[in-house]
C-alpha cells in the first residue's frame, strides 16, 4: 500500500469512515482510535471529556454499524486498510497518536508497520490495550468466527461491553451476529507486515482483573518497540474502554506538554 503524506492545507472533513468525534481549529494532536469486534466509533466518545482542548479524537467506523449500517461488511484485512487509506491519510499532518482497543489493536498495530514499511508519517505513540503481543498472539481452533452462535455470543457476553438493548432484541442481536462473524474474520485472519521492532513508544493498557489476557502477554509488546514501552494496569476486568478514558487524557496531556 502506498502511502503519501498529506499536504499542510489538507483539512480532514466529516466523514462516514473515519468519525471526527471532536474536532478543534488547530489541534496540537490527534488521536486516530480502532474499536474492538462489533463497536462503532461512537464507543470511543465518553473520552472525549478527558481531552485537552487542543487534542482532537476520531475514530475508525467500519460498515455495517451506525450510520453505515446498509452498506457491505469486510472481512479480508487487505481489502480493509486498502478502504481505510484514504480516509485516514488527511489526518496524518498533525502529530497523531494511533489507539487499539482490546481486538482493535491488531488493527491498530497493523496500520502503524503499513505506515512505517511506506516510510509514511509515523506516530508519534502507539497506545494498545487488553491484547497480547504478536509473539504470544493464537487464534483458537475452531476460529471465534466459525463458532456457532450461542458459542459465540457467550463469549462475547463474557469478555463484557455488550449493550443490554441488544441482548433483549432478537433483531439486533440477529445483525450483531453478523458484523462479529466479519470483525472477526478480519482479525483473526489478518497477517502483520514483517519488519523490525517500531522505533516509536509503545504503551498497553489493560485490566488488572483481565482472565482473558495475562500480564506477561501484554507485557510481550514490549519486543516490538526499539523504543519506550510502558505497560499500565487499570482496575478493571478485560474490556477496559471507560476506566481508560482517563488514561488516555493524561497521554494527550503528555504529549502536548500539559503534562509530566
Amino acid at each position: 500500500m502506498t502511502v503519501i503524506a498529506p499536504g499542510r492545507d489538507v483539512v480532514p472533513g466529516p466523514s462516514r469512515v473515519v468519525a471526527g468525534l471532536r474536532r478543534t481549529a488547530q489541534p496540537r494532536l490527534r488521536l486516530i482510535c480502532f474499536p474492538h469486534v462489533g463497536a462503532g466509533a461512537a464507543a470511543f466518545r465518553p473520552w472525549t471529556e478527558h481531552l485537552p482542548p487542543e487534542v482532537e479524537l476520531y475514530a475508525i467506523r467500519l460498515p455495517g454499524r451506525e450510520n453505515r449500517v446498509a452498506e457491505p461488511l469486510i472481512t479480508n484485512g487487505h481489502a480493509l486498510f486498502e478502504h481505510l487509506q484514504p480516509e485516514l491519510q488527511p489526518l496524518l499532518d498533525v502529530p497523531f497518536v494511533i489507539i487499539g482497543h482490546c481486538s482493535g489493536s491488531v488493527l491498530a498495530y497493523e496500520y502503524t508497520r503499513i505506515l512505517n514499511a511506506a516510510s509514511g508519517p509515523a506516530p508519534v505513540e502507539l497506545v494498545l490495550s487488553s491484547a497480547e503481543g504478536p509473539g504470544c498472539r493464537e487464534v483458537e481452533d475452531p476460529p471465534l468466527h466459525r463458532l456457532p452462535k450461542e458459542m459465540l455470543l457467550d463469549r462475547v457476553i463474557a469478555y463484557g461491553g455488550m449493550a443490554p438493548k441488544v441482548l433483549e432484541d432478537p433483531g439486533l442481536m440477529s445483525m450483531y451476529e453478523r458484523i462479529l462473524r466479519a470483525d472477526y474474520q478480519i482479525v483473526e485472519t489478518i497477517t502483520y507486515s514483517p519488519g523490525p521492532p517500531l522505533d516509536l513508544p509503545i504503551t498497553v493498557l489493560g485490566g488488572a482483573r483481565d482472565e482473558f489476557v495475562s500480564r506477561d502477554a501484554m507485557g510481550s509488546w514490549r519486543a516490538e518497540t526499539t523504543s519506550r514501552f510502558t505497560l499500565q494496569l487499570l482496575d478493571g476486568p478485560h474490556y477496559v474502554l471507560a476506566e481508560a478514558g482517563a488514561e488516555i487524557g493524561l497521554i494527550a496531556e503528555r504529549l502536548t506538554g500539559g503534562g509530566a
